[in-house]
């Protein structure tokens, strides 16, 4: 499961969902981040699928979640992170504020336990349907600068364009068809990424991953 969520195939239902926010952390981390002993907070962690992208450089990874099947190793919501200030140089917190009641308390939270000049990787839904026990937000770039004004650098990277969100709201569509869903899915997917390029959008996103540096 943690596998098909940080690298899905071109087959997949979600790969227009998944695959650029792996992109974003994958870079951020591999040119955007400086050091090799790196200590990562997971928020929201369930099964710790972005682990591995750090494994080569971190000294610790923590997951937090509030959900006792997770991968957690601190149970906590993210408005109340049982850590102290400065304990960490990186947080990680992906496909989460959409589920919070409480966003901007954890971007805070998020803010107060990194070190200064630490790095936010956030990750949340602009385009996608109701799921969860609880579903609360969607989100444009223009109310997550706004979340995010404590950090003194904002970059948002924009992950899938009008394109990709319509075809993957097909990809969800074609769960009930008996065969083909494969293929349908490969289609839908080579569809949206190619239209994306040849006729960008920036009013109907995906998903949007924040790079924030305190």
């Amino acid at each position: 499961m943690s596998e098909k969520r940080l690298h899905p195939t071109l087959s997949d239902r979600n790969y227009l969902h998944l695959a650029p926010i792996t992109h974003v952390i994958e870079a951020t981390v591999r040119s955007g981040l400086e050091g090799t002993a790196l200590r990562v907070l997971d928020v929201g962690c369930g099964s710790k699928p972005y682990a591995p992208v750090f494994a080569a450089r971190c000294k610790s990874y923590v997951g937090v979640d509030i959900g006792p099947r997770s991968a957690a190793d601190v149970l906590s919501a993210g408005e109340r992170l049982p850590f102290r200030e400065g304990s960490f140089d990186v947080v990680l917190c992906t496909q989460v504020l959409e589920h919070d009641p409480h966003p901007e308390q954890t971007v805070l939270e998020a803010y107060r336990v990194l070190v200064p000049d630490g790095t936010l990787i956030l990750s949340t839904i602009g385009v996608w349907f109701k799921h969860g026990k609880v579903d609360y937000w969607r989100w444009t770039d223009d109310g997550l600068r706004r979340i995010l004004r404590p950090f003194r650098r904002v970059d948002i990277h924009n992950c899938g364009g009008q394109y990709s969100a319509l075809f993957q709201i097909l990809n969800l569509y074609a769960d009930p068809l008996p065969v083909g869903r494969r293929l349908f899915y490969l289609v839908s997917n080579l569809m949206g990424l190619a239209l994306d390029r040849v006729l960008p959008a920036q009013n109907l996103i995906v998903n949007y991953v924040v790079v924030a540096r305190k």
